[in-house]
């Protein structure tokens, strides 16, 4: 199979961290553009991808670059929905980072286009990707545990504590669209369903008008219960857990550290390991996640974060962002 001839669109400290050590030690890709607003970013390109490099000061002239195939777009929230759309048009495919629009009609707009598109399109839901992921998800499908009653995704880390960096843009933006869909996406991962509706209670310690501890609490079908359980201000570390209650038994599982263990009622507790590739560029998963849409490029397979996880992570995410600002619950809209 010859590389994927990707181009970058957006080369700042996240796909820096996430992107770039990956992608250098794959040889089923071959970066060969990147799109860049700054003359230091552009430098930086041709410096760590070599000055054979294409380079481009505006991402439309890299859409209309015909040896570019596909495109991995990271680039400030609020030009994702028309960079994911210029590029289909552009008969590129697309690995694009959450989320796609603040709004309804924003989201409904550019899932319209996506769902129209044949190219491969995969949203960076990294922690989806993880082993131990596929892991729990096998366990709760073999029925050891019995049938999902509820579960919670848990965030704790010191992104914010003392006031995060991100400045009044993500304050604005509000917490549940810059960085809800990762964690609402592992409780979809789990009930494969999409919520009904969404409540939310929270707090605001150290980092502005944005919500940086608190609880969304989610209705699923047949009266299951989801939480995403979130806290910024933690003195320090980082701790995503994912708790589970069945019928039969329950589980745990560490996603950083990629251990799962559970036991049935009466039983003593099981554990097996699953831990995500080594280093973890940006976060755990990532090389995982990269790498099954380079092969999804190269050999038509189809991928896990599709765009009906699309559909469903965003109409999650709108739905626990209304709840917040309306301080009540809300009904989860579907965005078909």
């Amino acid at each position: 199979m010859n590389p994927v001839r990707l181009g970058l669109i957006g080369l700042g400290q996240w796909p820096r961290q996430a992107y770039l050590p990956v992608l250098k030690k794959l040889d089923t890709v071959k970066i060969c553009a990147v799109a860049a607003r700054t003359f230091a970013t552009r430098e930086y390109a041709l410096e760590q991808l070599g000055r054979q490099t294409t380079i481009y000061n505006d991402y439309r002239e890299l859409l209309g670059d015909e040896n570019v195939e596909a495109v991995a777009l990271a680039l400030p929230n609020d030009l994702h929905n028309e960079t994911i759309e210029a590029a289909l048009a552009s008969g590129k495919h697309v690995f694009y980072e959450p989320p796609i629009g603040h709004t309804e009609a924003e989201l409904r707009g550019t899932l319209s286009v996506m769902a129209a598109s044949d190219r491969v399109i995969q949203a960076d839901l990294e922690l989806r990707y993880l082993p131990v992921i596929d892991a729990v998800r096998e366990l709760l499908a073999s029925g050891t545990i019995g049938n999902l009653l509820s579960a919670k995704i848990r965030l704790w880390c010191n992104w914010g504590y003392g006031g995060g960096n991100w400045g009044p843009k993500t304050e604005t933006e509000g917490f549940f669209p810059w960085l809800g869909c990762w964690y609402l996406d592992v409780l979809d991962c789990v009930f494969e369903a999409p919520p009904l509706r969404a409540a939310v209670c929270g707090g605001h310690a150290a980092n502005g008008r944005l919500m940086d501890h608190g609880w969304a609490t989610l209705e699923y079908p047949e009266g299951r219960i989801g939480q995403f359980e979130f806290n910024l201000v933690a003195v320090a570390g980082r701790d995503i857990t994912l708790s589970i209650l069945a019928t039969r038994g329950e589980l745990e599982a560490d996603l950083v550290g990629g251990f799962c263990r559970w036991r049935a009622a009466g039983a003593t507790w099981q554990e097996s390991s699953h831990p995500a590739s080594q280093p973890a560029h940006g976060f755990e998963g990532m090389r995982e996640c990269l790498v099954e849409f380079l092969d999804a490029v190269g050999g038509n397979r189809p991928v896990k974060a599709d765009v009906q996880v699309a559909r469903r992570v965003h109409a999650a995410m709108l739905a626990c962002a209304r709840a917040e600002a309306e301080k009540t619950s809300v009904p989860v809209d579907t965005l078909n």
